[in-house]
């Protein structure tokens, strides 16, 4: 597949400088003793591919998936791979900048048998001396130099070229006020009746003062019975949370959100009668705030992801969403950092509490960083 990626300069950096992949467990043989689940690492997003195509042809199917730190060859991917055979699966990428382009590239490519399955914050940041980066006026500044983008991640089974999905993407420029919100809250509600549902939400930014919002959906089009629904999408400075519980009051439940600077944006749909009550920590403080809101009688929902601006190790804002737990029910967690030797591979004890926590039942809730790579485990 051709990449579509409009970032040249960062395209040259990802093939020629992206660091070797880093494996959890060896690559697939085809024996008996293959795992039935793997998490795997990897550096720059060429790798990333490479990798996940290498367990895809033995059965292993993208389960999960996290981008974090690093900015273009040095940005970092963790994923959990499991054992789906026979099937087989092949996976690519595709990169818009220009989100007006982006609903025909992904249509492009449905109609080869691929599908949509995750999107990756990308930050491009042009060269300068530290004295340009500093000066706000210098046109190496953070202000000029910074670009925002993502990529796409596409998955196809079996080598099959039927179309499975279809794609649209409502996009609406950022400015002051609620504009943003209604433009993509109109194009939400004439897609709904058609069938099509809100996957994720897209930032971009090229240039000084041009910065969008876009949010992509999909429609499947071998069970477009499913009855239709109602679809919200905030952009918020403050007042999220309440807002989104006041939905939540009304059935609506939490799909998807990000955060860009002190922006939050989210997107929930109707799917339950009864009310739910959710509540936000800042991942900074998950060491003593996670452990606590469990405790309160709630689950862990989902990472709001946050945003990566120049230099960045880790990604800013981001957030933890939980939801009040139904009448007896307990989740229990476990939170393990991943650890690596100095050789970039993962450390033998990481390896084995990942593997012994699987084998006790657990399961892999989602990926986060925060100084390191982090899993949430849940049972």
């Amino acid at each position: 597949m051709r990449k579509l990626f409009e970032f040249k300069t960062l395209t040259g950096l990802l093939v020629s400088l992206a660091a070797p992949i880093m494996l959890f467990a060896s690559t697939p043989t085809g024996s008996a003793q293959t795992e039935k689940l793997k998490l795997i690492t990897s550096t720059g997003i060429e790798n990333f591919i490479k990798d996940l195509n290498e367990n895809g042809k033995f059965g292993y199917r993208l389960e999960n998936s996290l981008s974090y730190g690093g900015e273009g060859p040095t940005q970092s991917y963790a994923a959990v791979v499991r054992l789906d055979a026979p099937n087989r699966y092949e996976y690519d990428w595709i990169s818009s900048p220009d989100k007006k382009l982006l609903e025909e590239r992904l249509n492009t490519q449905a109609k080869k048998g691929f599908t949509f399955v995750n999107a990756y914050a990308l930050t491009y940041c042009s060269g300068g001396t530290s004295e340009e980066r500093a000066n706000p006026t210098s046109p190496e500044s953070l202000i000029f130099r910074l670009n925002k983008g993502d990529a796409f991640l596409l998955e196809r089974r079996n080598g099959e070229t039927e179309q499975l999905r279809e794609y649209k993407v409502f996009i609406a420029k950022v400015r002051l006020g609620d504009s943003a919100e209604k433009t993509i809250q109109s194009g939400l509600d004439a897609a709904a009746p058609q069938g099509f549902r809100p996957v994720k939400i897209l930032f971009a930014r090229q240039g000084l003062l041009d910065f969008s919002v876009s949010v992509l959906a999909e429609r499947d089009l071998k069970n477009n019975n499913d009855p239709k629904t109602e679809y919200r999408f905030f952009k918020k400075s403050s007042g999220l949370p309440k807002d989104m519980n006041t939905l939540a009051a009304q059935g609506f439940r939490y799909i998807t959100g990000r955060r860009v600077g002190l922006i939050g944006m989210v997107l929930m749909e109707k799917r339950a009668n009864d009310g739910a009550i959710y509540t936000f920590i800042d991942e900074k403080k998950y060491a003593k705030e996670f452990d606590q809101t469990v405790a309160q009688g709630q689950s862990y929902q989902a990472l709001m992801i946050g945003d990566l601006t120049c230099g960045s190790t880790e990604a800013e804002n981001e957030r933890f969403l939980f939801v009040q737990n139904a009448a007896g029910e307990k989740r229990d967690y476990k939170i393990k950092a991943i650890a690596f030797t100095k050789s970039g591979s993962v450390d033998p004890q990481s390896l084995s509490e990942f593997q012994r926590l699987v084998g006790d039942g657990y399961q892999i809730k989602d990926f986060f960083y925060a100084g390191s790579l982090n899993v949430i485990f849940e049972r």
